[in-house]
This record gives C-alpha cells, structure tokens and sequence, in this order.
C-alpha cells in the first residue's frame, strides 16, 4: 500500500495513477482545508488514520515536493528509506520515451515551454509538464501519452533520485536559492546535479560559478557548455545571432525578430538552450525562427501586461529570488520596482548596485521592514502594508515623472505569507492593476 502525503498536484496525479493501476493507497495533507475539499471525492476510508496507521506500514510513501524531507516524521530511518517524490514514480515508469529534464534557479519553466512548442511545432506529440503544468505522473495517462516528454524538474523532486537516464538534461543557471530548505549552497547544487545523464547529452551553461564547476568535472561525459559572455563556449548567444562552435565551427545564425514575451537579455539564454536541442535532434532552423518569433510565454514571468509612450508594467511574480530580480532590472531604466514577501537571502543591499535604473523600491508582505532596512541607506525606498495601497503609491508618484515608467513588479520572495503561490499572487497584482488603469 501507499501513502500519498500532500494533495497537491502531483499528489493528485498519483492518485489518479494508483486507481488507474488498482494500487491500494491512502491519503494524507497537513492543511485541514485540503482535507475538507478532497473529502468530496473521497471517504474517510482512504485516508491515513494517525491514531491506527503507522509510516512503516507503507511499502512508499510520496512526498510532496512542497514538504521537506528533514520533517522530523520522515527522518526515522525505517521511514526516510521509503520516501519518493513523484518522479521516481514516473521514473518507474518509462519504457521508450525521449525524455529532455530542465533543471536551474531561473528561467527553467520558460525554456522547457519554449522547447515543448519547438517540439509541437515539428509535429511531435509531446507531453510538457513536470514542475510546470502537468504533474509528472499525467503523462502515462491514456490522452497524454507520447513519445517526447519534455519535464522541468525542481531541486526537491531531484532529492530522492540518483539520475535519470535522458536524451538531454540541462542546468540553466545556478544561484542563491531555496536555502531555507537546504543546509547550504553545496547541498542545494549537489540536488540540481541529480539531473545529469549518464548517457545523454548534458547541457551545462558557463555564466555561474556553479554550473561552470560542474561542467568542468572530468567524470561528466557528453557534455555541451554554453554561455551569454564567453564567446568560446561550444554555443554563445546575443541579441543579434547564436554562434555555434560544436556543429560547426564559428557558424552564426542571425535572429532579426523575437516574440515580446522573449524580451530581455536573460530570455537570450532560454533561447540558446532550445537552438542547442534542436540542433541534438537535428529539427528545422526554420521552424525555431518561427516559434521564438510567435512564442506566447508562462504567465508572471517577465510579462509586459501593458505599455504605452510613457509606461511599462511587467508583472514577474514568479521571481522568488533576488538573482531572478537583477535580471529583471538590468532590462529597464527609470524603475519603480516592488519587492516583498518571504525572504529567502539576506543580501538586498546588492539592489544598490542598480540604483542609477531604480526610482522607487516599495516593499511589503512579511519580509517588507528587513528589505526596507537593507536597501535605505543607498534607495528611496518605501513600506506599504499592503500590494493595493503599495500599487496607489506607485502611480501617485509615477505622475510625478515626466520620463518613460517601469513598474516592475519582481517580490525576489517567496509569496507564502499572503498568497497561495506565486501564481494567485500574480492574478492579484493583474486584477488591481487594471483597476487602477480604469
């Protein structure tokens, strides 16, 4: 029998997979409220009994990827060796699939949509899921099978795993993140470095001292670096063209148009890794043009939701990280930029390095007086309680500039102390937004 622990979305895939296989199983989430909806489908019977069920008695249990494996319940050593994620689950499961895994701190969920779209678009029935979409197990369901999945993976499925046997794993970048779940930096990277392939083709970029000392290690085979900076690399990219010195030395492929939601220097490496993959599986240089011209982007991710002559707003939600947030800033000028939530770094002072682009910070959430503190020797900033009156503030003082706005909307935190995820965060920002623009 298995326990499902955290009824999630991928804690509901696995549901769905284990009725769909007539493996017994129970249920179980900490959150009361999750309790009570899901009870609608079903009874008390299949959920776990904390009083009659013990964790030992489970043959495996499946963690959410939101609960930490260092949860004193699961630390037991008879317990900590049957705990999964979902993706051993899925991992168990493959036969003949053509699996490309994308890992990194940011910019994953945008790379591995851009490179499911490539795929689509050379018509491959492709599932596009993971941390992204559709949780992992969906895609042995009867609609959603096909040959090419296309999977982001976080740094917490990649804990219960050793590798993944892919035609392509990827690490797009590596910097300061999650550190409230891990005990430091190495272990965070060591969790990423779960993703390599053995015998696949391991894309690793060279911008970050981590991935570049990753890619530097000689038992790493079949690897293909990449870079922004270093013209060297077996791929570098601009705004202007990709040189490719792997296939063939020093050719230049010119990009003369990209989609808006492409915009920004730091989208250059997203583009990057999805023109390496097709070149891996040998697709049409055409049909990439066509798909990074038209490509429609994950919602809160660097998404402009409305310009003019005089303003910019983009709403990056999911920027739960301050490097997330740099590479934001780096794309504008004149910018009224809003920061709050759950810290996860200490080190907002590094914001005073851009103060020359920044007008305006605005904080709030929990972590709103700690980064105020951080920032106001070197930043005008200001708290506000809350995202509506902090968002009133904004235009009352953008009124104030005769130059061209930005309204940057990147929390560098995590959203947990208001919001249920980055996701609602994003909605609500939207919504009052385009209440103020009435």
């Amino acid at each position: 029998m298995y326990l499902i622990y955290g009824i999630q979305k991928s804690g509901l895939s696995i549901i769905n997979y284990c009725q769909n296989n007539k493996i017994k199983f129970k249920i179980w989430d900490d959150n009361p409220i999750v309790r009570k909806n899901i009870k609608k489908n079903y009874n008390n019977h299949y959920f776990f009994n904390r009083k009659k069920n013990n964790l030992n008695d489970f043959e495996k249990i499946f963690l959410s990827p939101g609960i930490s494996l260092r949860d004193k319940k699961f630390l037991k050593k008879n317990v900590s060796k049957k705990i999964n994620r979902d993706l051993n689950l899925y991992i168990s499961n493959l036969t003949n699939q053509t699996i490309i895994a994308v890992t990194g701190t940011n910019g994953k969920s945008t790379t591995t949509k851009l490179i499911g779209d490539i795929l689509k678009k050379n018509k491959i029935k492709t599932f596009v899921g993971g941390n992204i979409g559709d949780p992992l197990c969906n895609a042995f369901l009867k609609n959603k099978k096909s040959n090419f999945h296309v999977i982001e993976l976080s740094s917490f499925q990649l804990e219960t795993v050793k590798s993944i046997e892919t035609r392509i794993s990827i690490i797009t970048n590596l910097s300061s993140d999650h550190l409230d779940r891990y005990s430091g930096m190495n272990d965070y990277v060591n969790q990423k470095k779960n993703i390599i392939s053995k015998n696949g083709i391991n894309l690793f970029s060279l911008d970050d001292i981590y991935s570049r000392k990753i890619y530097n290690q000689k038992k790493i085979k079949n690897k293909i670096s990449f870079s922004l900076v270093d013209k060297s690399a077996d791929f570098y990219a601009n705004e202007k063209y990709i040189l490719d010195n792997y296939f063939k030395k020093g050719r230049r492929l010119y990009i003369k148009k990209i989609s808006d939601d492409l915009e920004g220097h730091f989208n250059n490496q997203n583009i990057l890794i999805a023109y390496i993959c097709c070149k891996i599986l040998k697709f049409s240089e055409t049909n990439f043009l066509k798909i990074i011209k038209s490509f429609k982007g994950l919602p809160f991710r660097s998404s402009i939701i409305f310009k003019n002559n005089k303003l910019k707003i983009i709403n990056n939600s999911k920027s739960t990280n301050l490097n997330s947030t740099i590479n934001s800033i780096k794309n504008y000028n004149n910018i009224y930029l809003i920061l709050g939530g759950i810290a996860k770094e200490n080190n907002f002072e590094i914001l005073s390095e851009y103060k020359e682009k920044l007008n305006c910070v605005y904080t709030f959430g929990k972590s709103g007086l700690f980064i105020q503190k951080k920032l106001k020797r070197e930043l005008f900033v200001k708290r506000l309680p809350n995202l509506k009156i902090l968002i009133k503030k904004v235009f009352e003082d953008i009124k104030k500039n005769k130059n061209k706005s930005t309204i940057l909307f990147a929390p560098a935190c995590a959203s947990y102390d208001q919001y249920k995820n980055f996701e609602e965060r994003g909605i609500h920002f939207n919504n009052l937004i385009r209440n103020f623009l009435k």
